[in-house]
């Protein structure tokens, strides 16, 4: 399933608290593995989120944003749709917070391999018509390398919100059109002195008085270490 990398992200505002190790459970034992049976889902992780605005979020790497078009991914759709309207399954959408977007990625243009890193950081944002040229090479050429000198950032990755997706594939919510994910060591390496200082410059400052911030996340992984599909 050739294509350009992408990620989908799922997002969950709150579960509730008399489910919620059951669905936990329910997420990484039965959720996941689904999906990693089907083309194209390389790899998903499941993480706790203990700063930003979700409670949740999944992570699931693809090979294109065709993975969610294959037959297999919609027959998978189908079925768990017909499932009672108690299961976990028919309730996942309707939960508070719930958010869902697919992301190409656009930088780098280098192999990702699932790292065995426990935290991720995820920064999202909107930017205006006409800017969008001056956001990515300020991304691209001053910020991310800013970052990666910063102990404790193991990798950056870059994404654009893609569209559209067929409607049988699960609703895509409304989302920040640029994604930015940080794997990183430890939950100190985001706001330690180096990182602080390192983000600012008068380029920063400019891009920052005119993009919008979205989303910004620091959670960390409580499924299994990066699971992935085997190999056929």
């Amino acid at each position: 399933m050739p294509g350009e990398p992408a990620v989908l992200l799922v997002r969950i505002g709150s579960v509730p608290a008399a489910t919620e190790e059951k669905w936990k459970r329910w997420y990484t034992d039965v959720h996941i593995p689904a999906r990693l049976t089907k083309p194209g889902f390389r790899g998903a992780r499941f993480f706790a989120v203990y700063e930003g605005e979700c409670k949740y979020l999944a992570l699931y790497e693809l090979e294109s944003v065709g993975a969610l078009q294959s037959k297999a991914y919609l027959a998978l759709r189908q079925q768990e749709a017909s499932l009672p309207a108690d299961s976990f399954e028919a309730r996942a959408q309707e939960l508070p917070g719930f958010a869902r977007g697919v992301y190409r990625q656009v930088f780098p243009d280098t192999p990702y391999a699932i790292p065995a890193a426990e935290y991720l950081f995820l920064v999202a944002h909107d930017v205006p018509p006409g800017r969008e040229d001056e956001f990515n090479a300020w991304y691209d050429t001053e910020h991310v390398p800013a970052m990666l000198r910063v102990p404790g950032f193991l990798s950056a990755r870059r994404f654009r919100m893609a569209h559209p997706l067929p409607a049988a594939s699960g609703k895509q919510s409304t989302s920040p059109r640029y994604l930015t994910l940080y794997d990183i060591a430890d939950q100190d390496a985001v706001e330690c002195e180096q990182f602080l200082k390192d983000r600012e410059s008068p380029w920063s400052a400019w891009v920052r008085s005119w993009y919008t911030r979205r989303l910004r996340i620091k959670a960390r992984r409580i499924s299994p270490l990066a699971a992935r599909r085997a190999a056929a």
